[in-house]
């Protein structure tokens, strides 16, 4: 991997806190920031299935509140019942041909909810929030 050195100013106690877990985890500085900086970041766009670009694009735009209310957005019940029902029929071999198509819309609509609401929660993480996302 190709490294970059750069300069970075930083309050007092946050390079303290930097060199306390260094010392700690008995790593370097270095480590320590890079992996700090990795696991707060969220995914770049490029990162995410293409057909999601705008869409992700568009939440990185958005306000605290509007993330958040993203992030609140249930999964209608309904919708999940019937995918749930799809996905037992299919398991068992007795799945028409439309409801195949069904199930795909579905799994669709579902990936879209799940990654929108992911996306929104790493923003709102990287914002220095505490996230957790319950379930559907």
């Amino acid at each position: 991997m190709t490294m970059q050195e750069m300069t970075v100013r930083l309050p007092e106690s946050v390079f303290h806190r930097l060199l306390g877990m260094a010392k700690t985890t008995h790593q370097s500085v270095d480590d320590v920031l890079s992996q700090s900086i990795r696991g707060n970041l969220p995914p770049l766009v490029d990162d995410l299935p293409p057909e999601m670009w705008d869409e992700v694009a568009r939440l990185a735009q958005l306000s605290d509140t509007e993330l958040w209310a993203v992030v609140d957005v249930p999964l209608p019940q309904a919708q999940w019942r019937r995918h749930e029902a799809l996905l037992e029929k299919n398991a068992a071999g007795e799945i028409s041909s439309s409801e195949i198509d069904e199930l795909a819309r579905l799994r669709d609509a579902v990936d879209r909810w799940v990654l929108r609401r992911s996306y929104a929660a790493a923003l709102l993480k990287w914002r220095g929030y505490a996230v957790s996302l319950p379930g559907a």
